[in-house]
């Protein structure tokens, strides 16, 4: 059976213009070209993974003995998963760095076809440290590219998946302090690079240029228990790569293209075609491009009509298993004129097309966003705040005035735009973009994760692809979250994993609280087994009377004395060990008590 191609469609915002007999005119117009992947694929397409770690000690280290805790817990369990969840034909490296590569934390392309060596790789993982002070990401970000570059089978996708919850103080990442010359910037167009920023310090602005430059995307997760999440929604779409080197080619014989929005994707112009570079694709994936076009109508005399040709487009890629190059089938539109028979003609009678009409506001949003971010990294500059930000994240107050700005800016969108206020109209329903932005607001005024989320979500519309977002509210798959099923498939066996986890956690724990009851009883029956000794020995109150028949009064008196102060001093003895065991006890529910509320916490 041979691979589902990919396909490429267009539709065309309205399909039907109806023109004014009495003049020349311009008519502007929309359309929407959709690349759709395939739901499946005809067989697995081995990957190579490089994951780059960043150890330098944080929140989740120990300052005294570098031993990696609390976050880093779930990182590790995070990094296992992905090691489990890899295929026998990937192989994976593990590369740990602070502001430079961690050769002794650090791993070869490694192959993942038996037990013994995915075990090696969970215990590379276990034998973690802090180490470093400091984080740079170009050392490590050239050493990863470099492991790609010399591989002797270069028919495999490479991928880079950068997790980091520090700040580089090494480099500034941006468009203004990169020169065109630099050689990071080919670092960087050469492999998709995955980033996940981990809890408030890490630097969002530099993980997402990263993503951003590189294809790859950007995932904000503020909350612990999201990491092994996070990533699982990331290595499912590795997993499921059906097509690499995907670019469309977008033309129109009749029409002139003047505008194409890509999103994150680039596009080239040149010749007679518009192309867009998208890269790698997922199974299940689908990605809009609008194209803005416009024509010049002729002196038509009444009720002439005619047929212009419209947006055509196709695709050229290489299929991911067999790195074979293919193409789609063409698409081509056609848009039928109509001249009226009055010089003021009725309203178009076909709606904007609704697909075009959702992406042209995703657009737009993702334009404001992107306004807002600039603004706020001037006042932070002018602030006199450091660009990657601090240790304890951006300033609250700062983020209190950027929620401020988004808040006034998101009112007066909603108020003057539209294409916003058009949806409705068209049973279009964007409530979700409505929520997700008083989202932001909310997160920013309650010092949050700061320009976290709003990175993740720019990420996530720019290359419209999943990724994670703590603080935003969650997304029904058909709704627009860009989750595809292999995506939430995979989510859901990761939360198998935590609850079995947590399962496990709990039956240890159980087993502590029982193993340290027996021992506390222990003590105390042991104090019993001495004094029952100590009856034994002494002679018994009978023996006492016919060895002392010949004795006085006053010797048997002192017997029974001696036989009362023991007695007293066993119950007294017995009293403080029981007293000693219970406050013991209670000393250590309250140490499980502290503990099982800290791992609820994480």
């Amino acid at each position: 059976m041979s691979q589902e191609k990919v396909r490429v469609t267009v539709g065309m915002s309205p399909p039907i213009l109806l023109v004014d007999y009495s003049h020349s005119d311009t008519l502007n117009g929309t359309a929407v070209v959709r690349v759709e992947a395939p739901l499946s694929m005809k067989g697995h397409a081995p990957i190579d993974l490089v994951t780059l770690i960043n150890i330098s000690h944080s929140k989740g280290s120990s300052p005294t003995t570098g031993a990696l805790s609390g976050l880093a817990d779930q990182l590790q369990n995070a990094l296992k998963f992905i090691i489990r969840q890899l295929g026998d034909d990937d192989r994976l490296a593990i590369v740990a760095f602070n502001d430079q590569v961690v050769k002794g934390h650090t791993t070869s392309l490694s192959e993942l076809s038996g037990i013994s060596c995915r075990m090696a790789l969970e215990k590379k993982v276990d034998g973690l440290v802090a180490k470093g002070e400091t984080t740079a990401y170009k050392p490590s970000l050239e050493y990863a590219v470099k492991l790609l570059d010399d591989r002797a089978d270069q028919k495999r996708a490479g991928f880079i998946v950068l997790i980091s919850d520090g700040s580089d103080s090494k480099f500034k990442w941006n468009d203004a302090s990169i020169a065109a010359t630099d050689p990071i910037r080919s670092v960087l167009h050469k492999y998709p690079v995955h980033a996940f920023g981990l809890g408030k310090p890490h630097d969002a602005t530099a993980l997402h240029y990263i993503a951003k430059t590189s294809y790859g995307t950007y995932s904000s997760v503020g909350d612990r228990s999201k990491i092994m999440e996070a990533l699982a929604v990331t290595l499912a779409g590795l997993k499921t790569v059906v097509a690499v080197d995907v670019c469309v080619n977008i033309w129109s014989g009749s029409l002139q293209i003047t505008r194409i929005d890509t999103g994150g994707y680039t596009r080239r112009a040149g010749g007679s075609s518009n192309s867009v570079v998208i890269g790698a694709l997922y199974a299940g994936e689908v990605k809009d491009l609008i194209v803005y076009f416009s024509y010049r109508t002729g002196w038509w005399s009444r009720g002439y009509h005619t047929t212009l040709n419209g947006v055509a487009a196709g695709a050229t890629y290489r299929d991911a298993p067999g790195r074979q190059t293919t193409s789609t089938d063409t698409f081509s539109t056609s848009i039928p004129i109509h001249v009226s028979d009055s010089s003021s003609p009725p309203a178009n009678p076909c709606p904007p097309y609704p697909v075009v009409l959702q992406q042209v506001v995703r657009f737009k949003v993702l334009d404001l966003l992107t306004s807002l971010v600039k603004e706020f990294l001037t006042l932070k500059e002018e602030a006199g705040g450091a660009v990657h930000g601090n240790k304890e994240g951006d300033d609250p107050v700062l983020q209190a005035i950027a929620a401020s700005m988004l808040q006034k800016k998101w009112k007066e969108f909603k108020q003057s735009d539209e294409s916003w206020k058009d949806a409705p109209r068209r049973f279009l329903n964007l409530g979700g973009i409505d929520r997700d932005i008083s989202a932001m607001v909310d997160i920013l005024n309650h010092g949050g994760l700061g320009l976290g989320c709003i990175y993740s979500w720019m990420s996530s519309y720019q290359m419209q692809r999943a990724t994670t977002a703590t603080g935003l509210p969650p997304v029904a798959p058909a709704s627009g979250s860009f989750r595809t099923p292999a995506m939430e498939a995979m989510v859901q066996e990761a939360h198998r994993q935590l609850a079995e986890e947590a399962s496990a956690q709990d039956a240890g724990a159980s087993m502590v609280v029982c193993k340290r009851a027996v021992e506390l009883l222990d003590i105390i029956n042991k104090r019993f087994e001495l004094w029952h000794k100590l009856d034994h020995d002494l002679p018994s109150s009978h023996q006492h009377q016919q060895q002392e028949e010949g004795d006085d009064g006053e010797a048997r008196d002192l017997s029974a004395a001696l036989r009362g102060d023991i007695s007293r001093a066993r119950q007294h003895d017995i009293y403080l060990a029981s007293d000693q065991a219970i406050k013991q006890w209670r000393i250590f529910l309250t140490s499980v008590e502290k503990k099982r509320g800290h791992e609820l916490d994480k």
